[in-house]
């Protein structure tokens, strides 16, 4: 879950508008607010040069080493039809789950997956994919952490950066940045959700739910160069004193 794959009021001004004259999509391509579903699927999957978009994000910061992935939708109950599929014959090793290959450089969702998160907050699906262009920014520059949870808390945190870019730019309203801290608290070992039974030091593990909390807000508030200082952490901890003033 969550995971790299490894071998009517006031009208106000769009801020995508001009995403044309910057070398970018087209406000449609780009879409809007992240408070709408098409809004914040296409925050992250528009092309480079929208404002506020995770790929804008990543070109400024990784240049000509980053490029827009390959976005894959599938059902549960069905194998996603990418490298990582291929390493599988079981369809509930996908199921309600999203994830990056880095196998074939796609990131894949799960159709029902979004459409639950979606139903708790419209921004929940854009944070979800934003942690797994964390990852593939962690692949492409050769930073993946030292240990599972010290990898997932980065994606984490890399998500909060990405999340202050996307805000920054009036895409994604500031109650939804809170919103955001508590889907992945939501998301941790041991929080009562998809991992209840995992347990913090296990492989594989994701953090608990302060520490994805933390590596979020830390994302958020204090810039990407703080994230990959996450992943070189043997065992990926870092408390919510950590985020802000670590």
């Amino acid at each position: 879950m969550l995971a790299a794959c490894q071998p009517g009021g006031t009208a106000t001004a769009d801020p995508t508008a001009a995403a044309t004259a910057a070398g970018g999509g087209t406000s449609a391509e780009c879409g809007g607010s992240a408070d709408t579903p098409d809004g914040a699927l296409k925050v992250v999957t528009g092309p480079i040069g929208c404002p506020g978009g995770a790929n804008t994000f990543w070109s400024q910061k990784l240049g000509s080493g980053w490029t827009v992935p390959r976005f894959l939708e599938y059902h549960d109950g069905e194998i996603p039809q990418d490298e990582c599929g291929a390493q599988s014959r079981d369809p509930d090793d996908f199921a309600s789950n999203a994830f990056y290959c880095s196998l074939d450089d796609t990131v894949a969702y799960s159709a029902e997956f979004m459409a639950e998160l979606s139903k708790q907050d419209t921004a929940y699906p854009m944070l979800v994919l934003m942690h797994e262009l964390g990852h593939r920014a962690s692949a492409l520059t050769n930073r993946v952490g030292v240990v599972s949870r010290s990898e997932e808390n980065q994606a984490d945190c890399l998500a909060g950066a990405e999340a202050k870019f996307t805000q920054d730019a009036g895409r994604l309203p500031l109650g939804d940045v809170g919103k955001g801290a508590l889907l992945f608290f939501s998301l941790g070992d041991d929080g009562g959700n998809w991992f209840a039974s995992e347990a913090n030091t296990q492989e594989g593990a994701h953090g608990n739910p302060t520490q994805r909390t933390a590596a979020f807000s830390t994302g958020y508030f204090r810039g990407l160069d703080h994230c990959f200082d996450i992943g070189k952490s043997a065992d990926g901890g870092l408390s919510l004193i950590d985020s802000l003033f670590g």
